[in-house]
């Protein structure tokens, strides 16, 4: 490595940075930088140019949606499949408190072309289309709803919004239930947080006793459910083959869904998803922009999205956007100088995925950064749109077969995590 005038941030005295290819149009660089006080920061970056990258950004969840997996055992069971995985970094927050489902995401997530998770409405996202080359980051909102056709009857009611997909009923990651009659009844977690829960919040959760959420394949067998519940599975050709007061052990083959409800909603379920009844399940509507004035699409069978928050950077100019002010709860996660992971979108349309270390180095103890710096340095890498993802033990990069990074749990060891983004030469 060599020093460079061209530093990440103001506060370093000198940088060295190492640049090497992984494949055509996919780079890899190390940046260490020297700050004024002698400590050492520790960067990883990927670049992905599509005008000469011939591979694929995938999005994935690993085996199952509830539960969680090294960012490299999501990238290395992609060679598997035959794809070749090339480079990864874990994905968006995730639900990591809860014993139900703790590696559901907190937000929305298109794996394959397939939401497998709704949206906390309001939420940023990073969108990872038609191979990667649709790229955007915007606010983003999901609602799905569906009707039960009693045998030989007519529909019970034009349609019952679903409060969330593949996550634990009554749990919401992320807050965000504000979009329709779905989220109404919202409540914050700890009384003393003073937030809106129907707004997107950033690493926390809210409650909800009075929930309708449906399960797909890919989130795997439920576990028990406390409280009144009521769970149907509905089969491959949308109708009702089983019903139970118990989630447990209900699971989704495929092809098939398990709609779940708790209190008031479990009596409306009882009622209208008896044996045999048809299910209509149009596809999850997802919007995008400041006011959900966009409709969104996934044609691909690639496309990809990936929650996360705050915005970093946006058109060019430098934030972090999407927090009100110091008395969120989520304001002191802007503050500290932590284990961040980042992405970001330039003019030219080229991808790149950031990772900084924080509590360990290969050589002493690194040093983080705050969510400010975060958006100076991916500016500063050419990012003119980026959006922080899931930091601190989170972060980690892997690169041909090695984590690339120091992870901050342990003694460096790996985190599980809910999502990675992984890069495929296939």
């Amino acid at each position: 490595m060599s020093d460079t005038s061209d530093r990440l941030l103001a506060e370093t005295t000198s940088e060295r940075r190492a640049l090497c290819q992984v494949a055509p149009g996919l780079a890899f660089m190390k940046i260490e930088s020297t700050l004024q006080d002698g400590r050492t920061r520790y960067v990883r970056a990927l670049t992905v140019d599509f005008a000469s990258f011939t591979g694929k950004i995938r999005a994935t969840e690993g085996e199952t949606v509830m539960d969680r997996e090294k960012t490299s055992a999501m990238a290395e069971s992609m060679a598997s499949q035959g794809l070749k995985p090339l480079a990864a970094v874990n994905g968006g927050f995730f639900d990591i408190a809860s014993t139900f489902s703790p590696g559901a995401l907190g937000g929305l997530t298109v794996v394959d072309g397939k939401v497998l998770n709704s949206a906390s409405n309001g939420e940023s996202a990073l969108a990872l289309g038609n191979h990667g080359t649709d790229l955007w980051i915007d606010k983003v909102w999901s609602q799905s709803k569906i009707t039960f056709t009693p045998p030989g009857g007519d529909p019970s009611r034009p349609g019952h919004l679903l409060d969330g997909v593949n996550r634990e009923p009554g749990r919401i990651q992320g807050c965000g239930g504000g979009f329709g009659p779905a989220g109404v009844n919202d409540r914050n977690a700890d009384a003393k947080n003073l937030i809106d829960p129907r707004m997107p919040q950033v690493g926390i959760h809210c409650l909800d006793s009075e929930e309708t959420v449906l399960f797909t394949e890919e989130f795997g067998a439920l576990p028990f459910l406390a409280g009144k519940v009521r769970a149907v599975l509905i089969g491959v050709d949308r109708t009702v083959k089983r019903v139970s007061d118990t989630t447990d052990g209900m699971v989704a083959a495929p092809g098939e869904h398990v709609v779940v409800a708790t209190g008031s909603h479990a009596e409306w379920l009882k009622a209208d998803a008896v044996i045999g009844s048809t299910m209509s399940l149009p596809a999850t509507a997802v919007q995008r922009g400041a006011s959900a004035e966009t409709p969104v699409h996934f044609p691909g069978a690639d496309d990809a999205t990936v929650n996360g928050g705050p915005r970093l950077v946006k058109n060019g100019s430098v934030g972090p956007f999407d927090f009100s002010g110091s008395t969120t709860p989520q304001y002191a996660y802007l503050a500290p100088r932590n284990a961040r992971t980042a992405a970001g979108i330039t003019a030219g349309k080229e991808l790149v995925l950031v990772v900084v270390d924080k509590k360990s180095g290969p050589k002493d103890t690194a040093y983080g950064l705050t969510m400010a710096q975060l958006a100076e340095a991916m500016k500063n890498l050419g990012a003119a749109d980026a959006i922080n993802l899931d930091g601190g033990g989170s972060s980690t990069m892997w690169v041909k077969g090695a984590v690339v990074n120091h992870p901050s749990d342990g003694a460096g060891e790996e985190r599980p995590v809910g999502n990675a983004v992984v890069i495929t030469a296939e």
